[in-house]
């Protein structure tokens, strides 16, 4: 390249200076000029120097003479000679450019940039018309890696001379070393497609191409430079990951194992070759060359994540979760560590921290279908039902899956047998309802919904269910013992029925227990219509279902509670606070009367009769969270703020919704400051 440019400089500055001393020349030293062109013509160099001196010693102070003896020094290599005669023609002639260009190119061969540099600087001083100048320059410029300047004078260059293949070939390889590849794929592009057979820049276009992502672009042209340079590992590594990026895996492959054939060292690479091994389900290949490359590269969290991800494919789940928290410690802000910790955690049983970090991720993405479903089977596992079944039945409305639609069964059936163990009868039936409309071939969701029903007395409804149950499951052991004890001590009671019937003399005994029968299938299916009411928000229809049961059952703390809620919810908070105190007069140590009869005393400002009723929650059920966030509320409207942080404090330690732990906690914080 520049060589070209240092013979047609030279030339140019031979014929100008021709010009100029021609006259000053000697007719015996212009006869030995002409001999030393014949002997240059010749390529008989040493000769030609040797007729130049003679000339030089007869005619001393011509600078014509001086400028050939350089360029014949310069043919022959003998460079420091050449920069010694090119000063003596300076000192003749102190303002011609070419000769300091003519040096420029002599220091550059040499690799003295800096001088070049100043050489070719000085020639534009003088003659700054001359545009091939800006050339040398810019070349220059892009050896020193001053690549502003660099693409400053290509311009400049090329807007005089536009198709000059040289200067646009360094133009792109500028503004692809400078960080700009995609300016270097618009001049690589435009050159090779008009000068396809000249074109020689593969290795970089190739390069650019690759740092561009147009991948497959980018295999055409390094698989032209691997034909110039098969020894290339650079080439061979580019290629290795083009083909990864393009999903060509066996390509890939073939192209990783050439780069370390020829290069053994290159460690960064084993990293993406340890990705491809792992997505071509060489797993135990994959950890080896993970733990390669961490050998170099300790601190590169990403590396020790994928390294966890293939242990969690094994199933070596302790070695999964310390190379994932070995990431997570390096970088505890990526997303997909955080992800994959969840993952691992919830893979381990260990739901509370799977949980934290489901919460933590969903916080920067909160739309993640498959986080919030791993969140919800999270919950679940962790017998959260109740926030489980939120969840799934969200995430069903905004898309069917059958996967969450049986775990939205299963959750709501084992949370209505947990209200059954708890004796909350009337509740569980309400969950075992929408078990069996969730999952109507569910055995489980008929028996448990005919267990509450014999304890609700509600015989007729067991008896139907419990034949549902064994008719799903015939094989099931228990299920079918029940049915059998059921039916017997159902027939029992009947035959002492007709015992009563024809040998008793008090009538009115008879009657008592028939009326009695009748009135609990009367008062189930008044509860039955109070509690479908009550979900389409039909209160006073609610109201007048409960108020008709609970004159049949007036002891029944549970409609009695229903009725205290729609009291409370109507705004009439007198009646509200009579049908709580009728609930803890039939059980005293009801926790949900409490809490609901300290929120209607909170909505009246009766902040003190609040309290007692929430600590009184607390005492009887410590894990109840809401009562100390009341509590908290209502010392803060009270002014004491010491008092509420304290409480909200503890309601953080039992609270596990995101939205409500991030409102507590700006609450502390405004209370603090």
């Amino acid at each position: 390249m520049n060589k070209k440019i240092y013979v047609s400089l030279l030339c140019t500055a031979l014929l100008l200076s021709n010009i100029s001393v021609q006259a000053k020349m000697t007719k015996e030293s212009h006869a030995l000029y002409q001999e030393a062109c014949n002997y240059e013509y010749k390529n008989d160099y040493k000769s030609a120097i040797s007729t130049i001196q003679k000339a030089l010693n007869i005619n001393g102070e011509d600078a014509m003479l001086y400028t050939k003896i350089a360029g014949l020094y310069a043919e022959t290599g003998s460079y420091e000679e050449a920069l010694g005669a090119y000063k003596q023609a300076l000192r003749l002639r102190p303002n011609d450019a070419f000769i300091y260009i003519s040096m420029g190119n002599i220091l550059q061969t040499m690799g003295d940039y800096e001088n070049a540099y100043n050489s070719y600087m000085q020639a534009q001083q003088i003659y700054p018309a001359y545009k091939y100048n800006y050339l040398n320059i810019a070349n220059i410029e892009y050896f020193r890696k001053n690549y502003t300047n660099a693409i400053e004078y290509y311009n400049s260059f090329l807007s005089a001379y536009p198709e000059h293949l040289e200067a646009n070939e360094n133009l792109a390889n500028v503004y692809y070393s400078s960080g700009q590849p995609e300016k270097a794929c618009e001049i690589y592009s435009a050159l090779y497609k008009k000068y396809p057979t000249a074109f020689k820049e593969y290795t970089n276009y190739g390069m650019a191409l690759f740092d561009t992502k147009q991948y497959q672009a980018a295999t055409e042209f390094l698989l032209k430079a691997e034909e110039e340079n098969s020894t290339s590992s650079a080439i061979s590594a580019k290629l290795a990951l083009s083909y990864q990026n393009i999903g060509e895996n066996e390509k890939a492959l073939k192209y990783f194992e050439k780069s370390f054939e020829l290069n053994p060292d290159l460690v960064m690479l084993r990293f993406d070759y340890a990705n491809l091994l792992a997505n071509l389900g060489r797993n135990s290949e994959a950890l080896e060359e993970y733990k390669k490359y961490i050998k170099s590269f300790p601190n590169d969290a990403n590396a020790y994540k994928n390294l966890g991800i293939v242990y969690k494919k094994l199933n070596m789940t302790d070695l999964a979760l310390f190379n994932i928290e070995k990431a997570y410690s390096i970088d505890p802000s990526d997303i997909e560590t955080k992800k994959e910790l969840a993952l691992c955690y919830h893979q381990k049983q260990d739901y509370v921290n799977a949980l934290k970090f489901y919460n933590i991720v969903l916080e920067t993405n909160p739309d993640n279908y498959e986080l919030l479903a791993n969140k919800a089977l999270t919950l679940h596992a962790m017998n959260n039902y109740v926030s489980a079944i939120e969840l799934y039945k969200q995430l069903l409305e905004k898309k069917d899956n059958e996967r969450l639609k049986t775990n939205l069964s299963a959750a709501t059936i084992a949370y209505a047998y947990e209200l059954y163990s708890k004796k909350d009868y009337g509740q569980s039936i309400l969950y075992f309802e929408d078990a069996i409309e969730l999952s109507p071939k569910e055995a489980s969701a008929y028996f448990g919904y005919a267990q509450a029903n014999e304890k609700m007395g509600c015989y007729d409804v067991a008896l139907e269910n419990y034949r549902k149950a064994v008719s799903l499951a015939p094989s099931n052991l228990q299920y079918n013992t029940t049915l059998t004890e059921f039916t017997a001590s159902h027939k029992l009671n009947e035959e002492s029925a007709k015992i009563i019937n024809s040998n008793s003399t008090d009538a009115d005994s008879t009657n008592t227990q028939q009326n009695e029968l009748t009135d609990s299938a009367i008062f189930q299916e008044l509860v039955k219509n109070g509690d479908s009411a009550y979900k389409k928000q039909l209160y006073d229809d609610a109201l007048n279902y409960y108020t008709k049961a609970i004159v049949i059952m007036p002891n029944d703390k549970y409609t009695m509670l229903k009725i205290a809620n729609i009291y409370k919810l109507l705004g009439n908070y007198t009646k509200a606070v009579g049908f709580y105190d009728k609930v803890l007069t039939i059980d005293s140590t009801n926790s949900d009367a409490y809490f609901n009869k300290g929120l209607v005393f909170a909505s009246q400002k009766n902040l003190d009769n609040a309290i007692k009723c929430f600590e009184k929650v607390i005492q009887l059920s410590p894990d109840y969270p809401y009562a100390y966030y009341s509590l908290g509320m209502a010392y803060e409207q009270k002014g004491n703020n010491s008092k509420a942080v304290e409480y909200y404090y503890l309601y953080s330690g039992l609270e596990q919704n995101e939205t409500m732990l991030n409102t507590v906690k700006q609450k502390i914080k405004s209370l603090e400051e």
